[in-house]
């Protein structure tokens, strides 16, 4: 697994008033992965119980969005699945703070070994500024998430957000082991800490890149897709048992997309698009597919 993806936050707002009440907007939180390689894993899970949004000129003044602990499998939310986190009615303004209460997360491996971490006991990897812009909260043991730029909740108007969690970046393997190797290998650990590496995208000036990996016999599973923004890594998803990939929520501008899989090599021919690069514009979609041979 290349990114344990905690994908994902999708925000949905629509208005909704009367002539006495405040005015008011539907917020909709949905969660995806930024996936690592799953081959090895069943279950990566985090454990939200609760979502408060508000303003960093007002930090105590946060309103609750969400408070019923759930458990999410970040491993079923790839290649542009979500799940939804919350519902909730807010008051129309502008908001640039969203503050995660994580209190556990759990990776269980093929062979059913389990493993979990628990913040409220051993506390998050690190402290004080996290990446990302990220700050711990020590004294609830939150995640504070500044957001670039402001969440505006308008009468009568939409706006969409993700919420993304880099899963390779947030969980960070300890003694790791590795026996056999190719199709046979098999991984063993002695556990992890939890480091969140979180990604949030206006969705409305974002866009989507999808396609398909394939040999000229069959598609091809479990390759790994990168995209790269002014040379550095962005982002990076995997195929599917089909061969396809999604990437959801990436913003404007100037990308360039790479693929990996053990023993093959891209085709001179048959990948001609993505060996330019992707202009990205809002709400543009994008279809990349790779050529691989042996």
């Amino acid at each position: 697994m290349k990114y344990f993806f905690v994908t994902l936050l999708l925000i949905a707002v629509t208005s909704c008033t009367n002539d006495t009440a405040e005015p008011k907007g539907t917020l909709s939180v949905k969660l995806s992965d930024a996936p690592m390689h799953y081959n090895q894993f069943m279950s990566a899970s985090v454990t939200i119980d609760k979502i408060e949004i508000g303003s960093t000129a007002h930090v105590n003044s946060m309103i609750n969005i969400m408070n019923t602990p759930m458990s999410y499998n970040l491993l079923e939310l790839i290649n542009g699945i979500t799940a939804t986190m919350a519902n909730a009615e807010i008051s129309v303004g502008n908001y640039d703070l969203m503050r995660l209460y994580i209190s556990s997360t759990e990776m269980v491996m093929t062979n059913g070994d389990l493993y979990t971490y628990n913040m409220d006991q051993e506390g998050y990897s690190g402290n004080g500024m996290m990446q990302g812009g990220m700050m711990l909260n020590s004294s609830n043991r939150s995640i504070d998430i500044t957001l670039n730029n402001s969440l505006t909740i308008s009468e009568g108007g939409m706006t969409e957000f993700l919420l993304d969690i880099d899963v390779n970046e947030s969980f960070i393997l300890e003694g790791v082991n590795y026996t056999g190797s190719g199709p046979n290998m098999m991984m063993s650990m002695s556990g992890f800490t939890f480091m969140p590496t979180i990604r949030f995208v206006d969705m409305s000036t974002s866009g989507t890149i999808h396609g398909n990996v394939q040999d000229t016999v069959e598609n091809l599973p479990n390759a790994t897709i990168s995209l790269l923004h002014n040379g550095t890594l962005y982002t990076t998803t995997h195929s599917d048992g089909n061969g396809n990939y999604a990437f959801i929520g990436i913003p404007q501008g100037m990308y360039t997309i790479k693929v990996e899989l053990d023993g093959y090599i891209m085709n001179p021919a048959g990948n001609e698009q993505n060996m330019h690069e992707l202009n990205m514009m809002s709400n543009a979609t994008i279809s990349v597919n790779f050529n691989m041979m042996t």
